[in-house]
């Protein structure tokens, strides 16, 4: 039996019964010299569509993986600002930024670029300028010049709450004047009341100034209260942090549609 090329097909056949007449007439029709450079003609065909699959597969993810929506994640306070401290010497601005990076990396099988407004504990107030409420305006001004620069789709600052008595769960505001930041803001607060013993608030409309000033659909979320001794000990945990972060995570996903990504 031998082999020759008809179109994009690979024909056997034998001729008058003759292998040697067979393979003679093969050279003839194929144009190629012996069984091996055949073999190699065969393998290099088998490859080419071995490639263009992996190719359409990769174009595919691709073109999933690049939905265009932009995120910018404000870990509030930082730098000489602490935010919240607690008389155990817990600071807010640190969770504030563990739970924002926990965020960014749940997000990332969505295809969202997920933005931070700091990666590290740092604020963006200079030095010589002086006045807690200057220096705060300052800050909060370059993170939100960093979200329109960025033409981020919604502005997501997060924080921890505090409070006198023993208030604790997780809530998120939204500016009144905003149906899309409420709508973000109810799909985020949906998501965190699912978690195992927080209470059952709803979205709020607020008066801060990042929500205020956005150009964009922005909500601050508080993930809970560090003025209340158990729920303080709870956010200092990996594990409850791992949960507030999906929940916010699972909301911003929900408001772009993105309903599968998310582990549960």
């Amino acid at each position: 039996m031998k082999l020759f090329l008809f179109h994009d097909e690979i024909t056997t056949y034998t001729l008058n019964g003759n292998q040697e007449t067979g393979e003679y007439w093969m050279r003839q029709l194929v144009g190629i010299p012996g069984k091996k450079t055949a073999m190699l003609l065969v393998l290099c065909v088998m490859s080419i569509l071995v490639f263009s699959v992996l190719w359409q597969g990769s174009t595919a993810v691709v073109s999933h993986l690049e939905n265009g929506y932009v995120v910018m994640l404000d870990p509030g306070h930082g730098g000489y600002d602490p935010g919240t401290i607690t008389a155990r010497g817990v600071y807010e601005k640190s969770i504030n930024l563990q739970i924002a990076q926990k965020v960014k990396e749940m997000l990332r099988p969505s295809g969202i670029e997920v933005l931070l407004t700091r990666k590290e504990d740092i604020d963006y107030a200079p030095d010589e300028v002086n006045g807690k409420t200057i220096k705060k305006q300052i800050d909060l001004n370059r993170r939100i010049d960093m979200a329109n620069a960025a033409k981020a789709n919604v502005f997501v600052s997060l924080h921890v709450n505090a409070a006198s008595g023993q208030n604790s769960g997780a809530e998120t505001f939204y500016h009144s004047k905003s149906e899309s930041g409420k709508r973000l803001a109810e799909l985020i607060q949906q998501e965190l009341i699912k978690i195992p013993g927080m209470n059952r608030r709803v979205a709020k409309p607020g008066d801060f100034y990042v929500i205020k000033n956005t150009s964009m659909p922005a909500v601050i979320v508080e993930v809970g209260y560090l003025s209340s001794f158990k729920e303080q000990k709870k956010l200092q945990q990996s594990w409850y942090q791992e949960q507030l972060s999906r929940a916010i995570a699972k909301g911003i996903a929900n408001y772009f549609s993105i309903n599968s990504v998310i582990n549960p």
